[in-house]
């Protein structure tokens, strides 16, 4: 079981390119779907493998049975799916049981809180820019909205990652997948005011340059405490601070304003494979998922297109 448990590691690891944490989930996972599935079998053979149907539906109900979320078993499921396409790939089973294909745990898709404009602008003036924190949170905030960055884009980002020369940041999003983004308007000028105060004229002045020095080019841009990183669960907490400041802004995470961006930028009149870019998203459906029209938007592309709507202008040509 060790062997076939280290070559599906690498495989996601090295040839999928997960992230570290997705990796451990889906390792956890599929090693407590095995040892459930073949107790005791170190090397379990093809032909148990190929029938692991049932396999999976005892599975699937064990985690029901102990109370799992629906997200927690759609991640089981990812896993698992994840794994058999291993084994078909290494020819370890000639087809995928049509279980692991179909079966679903039952989450729903459900929007993120949704925030208007003016929303987002209460939340950015919150931080107290005449301290170092909240120089450092307006500059982290502006970035989220600004870039529309993941949370561990925006935690992971370095110092060399930033090119202020050319208006750009690369940014490393899920499966170690690059994207170069804009660096303009409020987000670079709040940037460029948090780096001056952070580290110091001679070090912001080289980044700025673009001729930054070998020794700083993995110095993370955001700290935490203690001259580390900072962490992805102070910035989600300080999210909720400042939350709790602005009334009716329950359930706002820096995901939130990862979706305010995508849908901002729609309501402008954006294209949704511009967006799509932007977010980093490799498949078109999922843009479509996470963002959504707003409804005035909509009302306003129908009464614009639609030749029954009752509020549409006739052209000339129909007067």
């Amino acid at each position: 079981m060790a062997g076939l448990i280290e070559g599906y590691r690498n495989h996601i690891e090295v040839e999928r390119a997960m992230s570290p944490r997705t990796v451990s989930s889906y390792l956890r996972d599929v090693e407590a779907f095995l040892a459930e599935a073949f107790p005791g079998d170190e090397d379990p053979s093809t032909s148990a493998l190929q029938d692991g149907k049932e396999a999976v539906r005892r599975h699937l109900a064990g985690l029901r049975r102990r109370g799992c979320r629906p997200a927690t078993i759609d991640r089981h499921l990812a896993a698992i799916r994840s794994f058999f396409r291993y084994l078909l790939l290494t020819d370890r089973i000639e087809r995928i049981p049509p279980v692991v294909q179909t079966s679903r745990g039952g989450r729903r898709r459900e929007l993120p809180h949704d925030l208007s404009l003016e929303n987002v602008e209460a939340l950015l003036g919150l931080p107290d820019l005449d301290t170092a924190r909240g120089m450092r949170d307006r500059a982290l905030l502006e970035m989220v909205y600004g870039l529309g960055l993941r949370l561990a884009e925006v935690v992971g980002l370095n110092l060399g990652d930033l090119d202020f020369p050319d208006h750009r940041v690369r940014v490393l999003g899920k499966g170690n997948r690059e994207r170069i983004m804009p660096l303009d308007g409020v987000a670079r000028k709040y940037l460029r005011l948090y780096l001056g105060q952070r580290c110091g004229p001679e070090a912001a002045l080289a980044v700025e340059d673009g001729i930054l020095p070998g020794n700083l080019r993995n110095t993370p841009v955001f700290f935490g405490r203690g001259e580390r990183r900072i962490a992805r669960r102070t910035v989600q907490a300080m999210v909720a601070r400042y939350c709790r400041e602005l009334a009716g802004m329950k359930g706002v995470s820096p995901h939130t304003l990862r979706h305010a961006f995508a849908t901002h930028l729609l309501d402008g009149g954006a294209g949704i494979r511009m967006v799509q870019e932007l977010l980093g998203h490799r498949n078109l459906a999922t843009t479509q998922i996470y963002t959504h029209l707003s409804r005035s938007r909509l009302r306003e592309a129908y009464d614009t297109a639609h030749p029954r709507a009752a509020n549409r202008k006739p052209k000339k040509d129909e007067s």
